[in-house]
């Protein structure tokens, strides 16, 4: 398999999210771009049905006089979710994009935050949007996303009488559009502002990057960046069809309807589709089988021999059957299973991005790449390392016509990650090799320092234990000055105390490999999975806080 830089991409200019859905309808208007499940059916969507939806519904928002203002969506991942995401911002609003699951505190204090004055809500979320509303005393509109997606038919009459707003009507590109939450995986979230030119550069730059294949599947929050702007708005720029999941639930039952060729998931996605194949494997007496076909499929790939969709049909069935590509972002990956599923015949392709930055800054291409690295910069984005150290490890820092315009009315909070030249300083340690190709090694922020004066990156010790076959979660951070494992176990046959003996031998096992000051010195075996962002990132910052009796099973000193 060959593994060489190639020129980019030529992919056409965009300039707006209304030029995104207008384009497509009158280019090919009869063409399917979103399908989705309803009961038993699949519904397919067009081109031209998709702008004439949103048309109809932003005609409404500028007849009632609604622009310029702050409009609050909260909700799962739907086609009405997204008709109503840009209905709102090609009409001159600005979208609050609420995670589905924030408690009634978090979405009290993002609306307030963010000067809402309008939220649109799914059925699923009324409950929390009326005791958000009475406990708080909040004052703004509310108004079922259902019911407003129903007025399309009625919205349409009034569009074919004449009275329409909606055509005339121009939006700044600059101007903010949409307000993101940061995942608070470290501490409070902040409202990131978005322009469409911010969102409209990334999708063009990463097209150029990659090449994305039809049928893509959604299934990663559209209140998140790389969930919305990555896997669902960038495929149909492409011209792809892409297949919404109901949820996440339905995930496995949707991808048989869906065969995708290219899925968007966080790490965490991948690592459980890896331990499901290798528990029914071992459930199977199959497991010494599929290793030994995975190496025999290796060895063939050397000599440019590729039948890894005979070898592995049965196993590639479960996703659908075509699937060549998961575009992984969010989190860490371990390398470990970008080359296992390249075995089996799916590119696990890895990237990094930053919802600050629209999300995705650097990626690996599918013809080049570096297993460990998340990849090389995008064509519109420069990128250096700053205050590098002995070794070159320094803070990833990027210039990009993706960077945001700030953390909304939070200038002290803006003015610490953008310099003066443009600068945006992400927060992550990491390294470019020779050939230009980024690795993180970790987060700042929780970048452990020791009393001696060495430093540890927490999320190096945390591919290592996550590698022990009874670590479900982990969690590496210093107490008391000493490295700390903070671990959910697998499902086990093992008693509690069985439990705890395999895990502190393998750790035992673990730091005979590691030099001293990396060592892990006290292991803290969870009852509950740790607590998690929509996008299943573990908040790091719930950790290491004293637990509850019932959440803890046992502390060992290593």
């Amino acid at each position: 398999m060959k593994n060489t830089a190639e020129p980019f991409f030529t992919i056409e200019p965009l300039y707006s999210l209304r030029q995104l859905v207008e384009q497509k309808a009158q280019r090919t208007p009869d063409e399917v771009c979103i399908r989705f499940r309803v009961g038993k059916t699949v519904e397919a969507i067009t081109c031209g049905k998709f702008y004439a939806d949103v048309r109809a519904i932003g005609n409404e928002l500028l007849r009632f006089r609604i622009r310029g203002q702050h409009i609050a969506i909260i909700g799962e991942n739907s086609y009405q979710w997204l008709v109503t995401f840009l209905a709102i911002v090609t009409t001159g609003n600005i979208a609050v994009l609420i995670p589905k699951d924030s408690s009634d505190v978090e979405v009290a204090t993002m609306l307030f935050q963010t000067d809402t004055t309008m939220m649109i809500y799914s059925k699923s979320c009324q409950k929390a949007m009326e005791h958000c509303k009475a406990l708080y005393g909040l004052k703004f509109l509310t108004y079922p996303m259902e019911k407003l997606y129903a007025r399309i038919p009625t919205a349409q009459k009034t569009l074919s009488k004449g009275k329409n707003h909606y055509d005339s009507f121009t939006t700044d590109p600059e101007a903010p559009s949409a307000i993101f939450f940061t995942s608070g995986s470290t501490g409070f979230s902040k409202g990131v502002v978005l322009s469409q030119r911010n969102m409209c550069s990334n999708i063009v730059g990463t097209l150029q990057h990659f090449d994305v294949q039809s049928p893509v599947m959604s299934v990663l929050p559209f209140n998140h960046a790389f969930g919305l702007i990555s896997v669902m708005l960038l495929p149909l720029w492409n011209g792809c069809e892409v297949f919404l999941c109901s949820k996440l639930s339905n995930f496995m039952r949707e991808i048989a309807i869906a065969k995708p060729k290219t899925l968007g998931a966080v790490p965490l996605f991948v690592e459980t589709f890896s331990k499901t194949i290798w528990r029914t494997a071992a459930k199977e007496g199959q497991e010494k089988k599929l290793r030994r076909g995975m190496a025999l499929s290796d060895g063939m790939l050397k000599l440019g021999i590729d039948k890894r969709r005979d070898l592995f049909g049965a196993v590639l069935s479960k996703f659908g059957g075509q699937l060549e590509c998961i575009i992984s972002g969010g989190a860490p990956l371990d390398p470990k299973y970008v080359k296992e599923f390249r075995s089996l015949g799916i590119e696990v392709i890895n990237g990094y991005g930053i919802t600050e930055c629209s999300p995705i800054l650097v990626a690996n291409r599918m013809s080049y790449k570096r297993d460990g690295s998340v990849g090389i910069p995008l064509p519109n984005v420069t990128l250096r390392i700053a205050n590098p150290d002995s070794k070159g490890i320094g803070e990833v820092s990027v210039q990009s016509p993706g960077v945001m315009q700030g953390y909304y009315k939070d200038q002290q909070a803006t003015d610490q990650v953008i310099d003066s030249e443009g600068w945006f300083y992400t927060g992550d340690l990491g390294y470019v090799d020779e050939d230009g190709f980024l690795f993180i090694t970790g987060r700042k922020k929780s970048l452990i320092i020791l009393a001696n004066g060495e430093n540890v990156s927490p999320e190096e010790l945390e591919q290592y234990v996550s590698r022990i076959p009874e670590v479900n979660e982990v969690v590496v951070y210093a107490s008391d000055n000493a490295i700390t494992a903070e671990v959910f176990p697998e499902e086990s046959e093992l008693s509690p105390e069985q439990l705890k003996k395999k895990l502190e031998k393998e750790i035992q096992k673990l730091n005979a490999k590691l030099p001293n000051h990396k060592h892990i010195q006290k292991l803290i075996v969870r009852a509950t999975e740790f607590e998690k962002t929509a996008t299943r990132k573990i908040k790091r910052f719930k950790t290491g806080e004293k637990k509850e009796e019932d959440n803890m099973e046992d502390v060992a000193q290593i």
